[in-house]
């Protein structure tokens, strides 16, 4: 899927601010340095965590990661990172090489029970698109996570022919989304099917009827 090119906020807003008092998490925010383990995978937190705690000590500290796209949306994703023995904060999984530091906010309400945790987005913008974007992310979270599936690996194991193809259009979907706001579009410019129609015109077409389908 195309990324969007997240970035730690630069500055503590208003609006970061607010948005941070929004989540009601139990600590302050504080900047971390990305002091990435070696052999760890990108987006991978909890097990690098765990195996850090294994052989090192300390313990496992979970909080939101706030992420900021442009003057778009923030989002709050639910993030761990290693406290040592001396109760400093480490934050050792990878990033995209741009991302230097992260803007971590402890929350001692989260507990790890091996299963997702929805991120939270908001729309800081009046484009209309991220209002999608927001849809979309929460549609695919709620389909992944629909019983059992919660808790199965691989999801292609247990989906039928219709699940299968509902998964590709929220994926479609969403793919899209992000390649018109990474050219800082809005529902109104050219579809990325290439039909020459506006994506409102085009593929959002029975957008609302169909992600709210519950399959």
């Amino acid at each position: 899927m195309k990324k969007l090119n997240k970035m730690t906020p630069q500055k503590i807003t208003f609006t970061v601010t607010k948005f941070i008092d929004s989540l009601n998490a139990t600590h302050e925010p504080i900047l971390l340095d990305v002091e990435a383990e070696e052999g760890a995978e990108e987006r991978d937190c909890f097990p690098v965590v765990q195996k850090k705690v294994e052989k090192e000590g300390g313990r496992m500290i979970m909080g939101w990661q706030i992420w900021q796209f442009k003057d778009l949306y923030i989002e709050a994703e639910c993030h761990a990172v290693w406290e040592d023995k001396n109760e400093d904060l480490h934050d050792i999984t990878p990033k995209p090489e741009s991302v230097k530091k992260i803007l971590f906010v402890e929350d001692s309400n989260l507990i790890y029970d091996d299963k997702q945790i929805e991120n939270i987005i908001l729309n800081t913008s009046n484009n209309k698109l991220v209002d999608d974007l927001i849809e979309v992310s929460h549609a695919i979270f709620k389909f992944d996570n629909k019983g059992i599936r919660a808790e199965t690996y691989n999801l292609s194991d247990i989906l039928n022919s219709e699940q299968v193809d509902y998964k590709t259009y929220l994926w479609t979907m969403r793919e899209m989304i992000t390649s018109i706001l990474q050219n800082k579009g809005s529902r109104n410019s050219k579809c990325p099917c290439n039909s020459g129609k506006k994506f409102i015109e085009c593929h959002r077409k029975g957008f609302e009827t169909k992600i709210k389908l519950d399959l």
